[in-house]
């Protein structure tokens, strides 16, 4: 019920305000004409505002101001006009459009024409300035209804208001009540508020353009030297509070009135509108003051705010290379960890000790063992524990007969050395581990400080804004009906542009941004991210600069006759804009559990590239993570890197089959080699950079497709005589000869992975 009242009682102020405006603009008179009022009313019915009421309102404003019989007939003429207009476009469903309204406004004038067509010149004054201020009304009857929060207007809707605002100006400047000036009353009024909102230029506008329109009343622009002089000495001042700028302002007014406009008896109602005026503005709320000051002083803070971002950006720049020397630290203790293998020197010298710790310790023949045949048994025995390090045990056959002939215990030291070096062999195995992680750790540990540096790089650059187009943009978004709240509009590191509109809507305005964005920058603009305001009216939309190139991808895949799944997996990824990963993998064997390795060690790769680190350390690590793995799980990696804005294709090969690059001029060779993935602890993969233009053709495919063929000449053959560019069929075409080549049989999983690059 609360607010039921509370809604009804802002209807009636509004409309109260309507009709005291529609009183002003019929009041408003120009070399005789006050086309003003029937304008409005016009621009009213355009925007959808109440048209019961405008049509009420506007004969009794016109009738209050000019009780004659004619002008009665003038405004019935035009208020039934305007109305058979509005219902004709209610019944037929469809919006009134500008021109329209434009043509029944003129048409609505056949009666005052008909009255008035005598005096040729004053006719053309007013059927000109009406039109003008229909389409002034219409802009700012706009900007109204769309621009609640945020009034932030650009310089043709700026021009529209304050003419709006000299009209009434024009309209206020014959109204008096004695000597009292209602005029100064409201001008006075209005220049209070203004200068509490802390903007000097638009106190000065409007007292400005409000005063011209009391200027043209009585055609002397003194009243507007007075009040732009009084605007300009009040804003010279520091005005922290209400009281202050009411004192300020009173007795700069004062010093004008009494040294040059006015003297005795004049000055007292010359000076007691500013008196009220003053009155009525200490008693406004200071919550009042604020919301008016937020609503017509938009974005006070905008330079600053946009300065505090920059300001963070090099905040965030100087955290990143701290936090990158950190991870360069880490890097540092985690090799210093790694223990390293013993030579081959120290690791006989050492098993030896044991050897004679443990086998000679108790024999009888040890002291005499010691005392005359120590270099010859300890010969012996570096000969013994060297042969069982290289064929992994020794038997009684390796036993010198020099020692054997004297040894008590030979069967002992047999069995004690090879216990000795299969131990030794297993704990390498585990240390040879246990470095592999330490390795791994201290690489992601360097790759981490290098993406820390590059991150900082590139956010190392102050951001440019440009408040201009953002304005532009706000206007042309309103114009097509998108409640605009806010723009944020800026220039990347690599010029482009990126835009974050604050708007209402939902999936269907997406297209009109881009349009109407990409119009005024005069780019193509892409929709990138949407995420939610807290209000849960408004959304937040970033667009970036629609890239220049993109990429078209065919598939065509089928599995090992006889499998349910297959062994090969593939990825296709837009890392950034303009860049591409594409990659094959084919898992040892065929079925689940090749397919298990081929997905796990893909999806490491892809993880490595989205978080931006360098060829060198994905595959590295990726093939430590492997290898650290007991088990004989390896993996053929197929990599094509693709940068559209530079054109070139990087191919990273690791164990997998030749790959294929089709041009208008023919097809160009990417040869496969190095191991799998997994199979050594370190791998040497091959890399190849070639140019990638538009309309050229990335073919990658695994050994089930390259097998088939009888030879890399017969595939390059195929490839060269099919005539489409569509990826998708050449890979189903691909596939398909694979397949026939083989009597229609897969003898292995076959997947061929195809991307072309265009022009957009």
């Amino acid at each position: 019920m609360q607010k039921t009242k509370k809604i009804n009682l802002k209807f009636i102020l509004k409309y109260m305000a309507l009709f005291f405006v529609s009183l002003l603009l019929a009041n408003a008179r120009v070399s005789g004409v006050s086309p003003f009022l029937f304008a409005f009313f016009f621009a009213g019915i355009f925007v959808g505002m109440d048209e019961k009421l405008l049509a009420v309102f506007t004969l009794s404003a016109s009738m209050l101001t000019n009780m004659t019989l004619n002008n009665l007939y003038v405004s019935i003429t035009v208020v039934a006009v305007g109305l058979i207009m509005f219902y004709v476009f209610k019944l037929m469903k469809r919006k009134i459009n500008l021109i329209t309204v434009f043509c029944c406004y003129i048409l609505s004038l056949v009666t005052y024409i008909y009255y008035f067509h005598s005096n040729i010149k004053e006719l053309i004054i007013y059927i000109i300035l009406g039109l003008i201020c229909l389409y002034v009304f219409i802009v700012v009857f706009q900007c109204i209804d769309l621009k609640k929060n945020c009034f932030k207007l650009t310089l043709d809707e700026s021009i529209c208001f304050l003419f709006f605002i000299a009209v009434l100006g024009l309209g206020l400047a014959p109204v008096y009540i004695i000597n009292f000036s209602i005029y100064r009353l409201v001008l006075m009024t209005l220049i209070f508020l203004m200068l509490a909102t802390n903007n000097p230029t638009l106190t000065l506008a409007i007292s400005i353009s409000f005063s011209l329109g009391v200027a043209l009343n009585d055609m002397s622009l003194s009243v507007v030297a007075e009040f732009a002089i009084l605007t300009l000495l009040s804003s010279l001042f520091s005005l922290p509070n209400k009281w202050k700028i009411s004192l300020v302002v009173i007795l700069t007014d004062v010093f004008i009135q009494y040294f040059f406009l006015y003297m005795s008896v004049d000055f007292i109602y010359a000076v007691l509108p500013i008196i009220v005026s003053a009155l009525i503005f200490l008693c406004i709320p200071k919550k009042v003051l604020n919301s008016i000051a937020d609503f017509v002083y938009v974005k006070k803070s905008e330079i600053t705010s946009r300065n505090l971002i920059n300001q963070s950006r090099k905040s965030i720049r100087k955290r990143m290379s701290e936090l990158s020397n950190v991870f360069l630290d880490m890097k540092q203790i985690h090799l210093n960890m790694v223990k390293k293998e013993l030579t081959k020197d120290e690791l006989i010298a050492m098993l030896e000790r044991e050897v004679m710790n443990n086998c000679c310790k108790d024999c009888l023949e040890k002291n005499r063992c010691m005392r005359s045949l120590t270099s010859m048994n300890k010969s012996n025995l570096d000969v013994l524990i060297e042969l069982a390090i290289t064929k992994g045990k020794i038997t009684l056959l390796d036993i010198p007969n020099s020692l054997s002939s004297r040894c008590l215990k030979v069967n002992n030291l047999i069995t004690l050395i090879n216990r000795l070096t299969d131990e030794y062999r297993q704990y390498k195995s585990m240390l040879a581990d246990v470095n592999n992680v330490k390795i791994l750790l201290a690489d992601q540990m360097g790759a981490v400080s290098r993406l820390l540096l590059d991150m900082g790089e590139e956010i190392d650059s102050n951001i440019t804004f440009d408040l201009a187009e953002e304005n532009k943009i706000i206007s042309k978004l309103l114009s097509n009906n998108i409640e605009c709240k806010e723009v944020l509009l800026y220039n990347e590191k690599n010029n482009d542009k990126s835009v974050m509109v604050v708007v209402k809507g939902g999936a269907e305005i997406y297209p009109i941004l881009e349009k109407v964005v990409g119009e005024c920058l005069k780019i193509k603009m892409q929709v990138e991210k949407v995420e939610p305001i807290d209000d849960g009216i408004f959304i937040s939309v970033n667009l970036k600069t629609k890239p220049k190139y993109d990429c078209v991808f065919g598939l065509s895949s089928v599995n090992k006759s006889g499998n349910d799944e297959c062994g090969d997996c593939h990825s296709i990824i837009r890392l950034n804009k303009n860049r591409f990963l594409l990659a094959l993998c084919d898992g040892m064997g065929s079925g689940k559990s090749a397919h298990m390795m081929s997905a796990m060690t893909l999806g490491l790769i892809e993880n490595f590239y989205k978080a931006g680190f360098d060829n060198d350390t994905i595959l590295e690590s990726v093939n430590k993570l492997l290898a650290i793995n007991n088990q004989e799980n390896y993996s053929t990696l197929d990599v094509c890197l693709i940068d559209l804005d530079r054109e070139l294709g990087d191919f990273i090969k690791v164990g997998a089959p030749f790959g294929l690059i089709k041009r208008e001029g023919g097809v160009e060779l990417i040869e496969g080699g190095a191991l799998p993935i997994g199979a050594l602890d370190n791998i040497r993969p091959s890399v190849k950079q070639c140019a990638i233009t538009t309309k050229d053709i990335v073919i990658l495919a695994t050994d089930g497709i390259t097998d088939a063929f009888i030879s890399q000449e017969n595939m390059i053959e195929y490839v060269s005589k099919l005539a489409t560019n569509n990826p998708q069929t050449i890979a189903e075409s691909i596939l398909n000869e694979a397949l026939r080549l083989n009597e229609m049989q897969a003898r292995d999983d076959m997947t061929v992975l195809v991307a072309r690059t265009y022009l957009k």
